[in-house]
């Protein structure tokens, strides 16, 4: 599963000209007002989003003067979440942040949602993409390098065992076998903390992990990486190689994180909002948080942020159905 580097492009296009003429045509709006409330779909200490949103919610506190909280409701791949800021009041102080899961996926796992992703939200801004890396437990599996895990995988079907916690996770490990063309069974966790535990414990053979989390226990020697899921190097793991030039060259998967509001917003707040998030991002200390936290650089606006999110609704939809995931 490959992000539409088209979408990259428009994306940062629409930045660079500074949202274009939707932009010029609203006034100036003065934001925050009152304390800013940050929903994330993530237990607090367990994932990038949770990570990244700690780092620009301090950002722009500091830079407001106002108070801005951090509120993690995880559970239901975000839907949990999702469900409070589409009820909360179109005031531009209570924002969701989440990413491909409830905005792409969910419709596609889940029979009903209390929401409709795309009426009862204003899109804000994406800030990063979250590529993923392969790790094993080395007590459970002798292999250290992808080929070597491959070649395990396939000569042992529906023996080895994996941790999901959301759906990228997991759907990321589908795709991994579809290409690779091997079979394990999913072990499915509600929280990134409690399948990393499981993995570290040696109570499941292999997760593919978001970087922040994943890095953190390869430099600590409790776990071995096997390979990034996206085209490129990390430049916070630049030693270690990628799945596609491990010998499956058009293995490239991501997902993206962003940010959105209630629908009914006023639209000058939704761009204030947005400006102050891709300062936070693009700032010196920013740039080296995302590089430090396994994260890629990806600035938006909100009409980028619609288009990508329309365009992935499918993307996504295709390879859930291409991996048979049951809809809840």
């Amino acid at each position: 599963m490959t992000i539409d580097r088209r979408v990259m492009l428009a994306t940062m296009a629409s930045l660079a000209a500074g949202f274009g003429p939707f932009a010029n045509a609203l006034p100036k709006a003065v934001w925050p007002t009152k304390t800013v409330k940050f929903i994330v779909g993530a237990a607090a200490g367990g994932s990038a989003s949770d990570a990244a949103t700690r780092f620009f919610a301090n950002q722009i506190a500091e830079r407001s003067k106002q108070p801005v909280v951090v509120d993690n409701r995880p559970g239901a791949d975000g839907n949990l979440a999702a469900e409070v800021v589409a009820r909360s009041a179109p005031d531009g102080h209570t924002f969701l942040v989440t990413g491909n899961n409830t905005h792409a996926a969910n419709v596609h796992l889940y029979k009903s949602m209390s929401f409709d992703p795309e009426k009862d939200f204003a899109p804000v801004t994406t800030y990063a993409r979250v590529p993923y890396v392969l790790l094993i437990n080395g007590n459970r599996l002798a292999a250290r390098t992808l080929k070597d895990f491959i070649a395990h995988a396939r000569a042992n079907p529906g023996k080895l065992t994996y941790a999901s916690a959301a759906v990228a996770s997991r759907v990321g490990v589908e795709q991994l076998k579809l290409t690779a063309k091997f079979d394990a069974v999913n072990v499915a966790y509600k929280s990134g903390a409690q399948a990393m535990t499981d993995l570290l414990g040696g109570h499941v053979d292999f997760y593919i992990a978001d970087a922040v989390n994943a890095l953190q226990q390869v430099q600590a020697g409790r776990a071995i990486a096997l390979g990034v899921t996206v085209a490129e190097r990390l430049p916070a793991a630049p030693d270690l190689p990628t799945i596609a030039e491990s010998g499956f060259p058009d293995f490239d998967f991501a997902s993206w994180l962003a940010v959105w509001t209630s629908a009914g917003t006023p639209p000058e707040l939704v761009l204030a909002a947005s400006t102050a998030i891709n300062d936070a991002m693009g700032s010196p200390a920013g740039k080296q948080f995302l590089e430090k936290q396994g994260l890629l650089p990806y600035p938006g606006s909100p009409e980028a942020l619609r288009t990508l999110q329309q365009r992935e609704t499918l993307r996504w939809g295709q390879a859930i159905k291409a991996a048979q995931m049951v809809a809840n």
